[in-house]
């Protein structure tokens, strides 16, 4: 499922991977490292800085096997992603993501933005 506001996204998948492993790929920095990197473009960018990220990335909270939040500061937005996980009737995993576009920066003084809990 995916809805999407002015501000935020909200994506549902269902994973074949048990939790504790999508776990681990949410947590773990050298996971953290090879997924949360903005993919190439086409011929737009050489091979050896396809992986290369661009942004900066803060660890807001985590909530043990169940969920985690980071903040993103990309060029002059701040954003911040939730990733929620919880076991499916397959034994597989239900991920969910939430992004949400926190705040413009104005100068370099990025602050995490305080939400109310959904």
């Amino acid at each position: 499922m995916i809805r999407k506001s002015d501000a935020s996204i909200n994506l549902t998948y269902e994973l074949d991977a048990a939790p504790s492993r999508v776990w681990r790929a949410l947590t773990e920095p050298e996971y953290v490292s090879q997924w949360l990197k903005r993919p190439a473009g086409k011929n737009k960018v050489p091979q050896e800085n396809a992986l290369v990220p661009s942004f900066e990335l803060r660890l807001i909270s985590a909530d043990p096997d169940s969920r985690v939040r980071y903040s993103i500061k990309d060029n002059d937005a701040v954003s911040v992603v939730t990733f929620q996980i919880r076991a499916n009737a397959s034994g597989g995993t239900t991920f969910s993501i939430v992004h949400e576009l926190a705040m413009s920066a104005a100068n370099s003084n990025w602050q995490i933005p305080l939400r109310a809990a959904a």
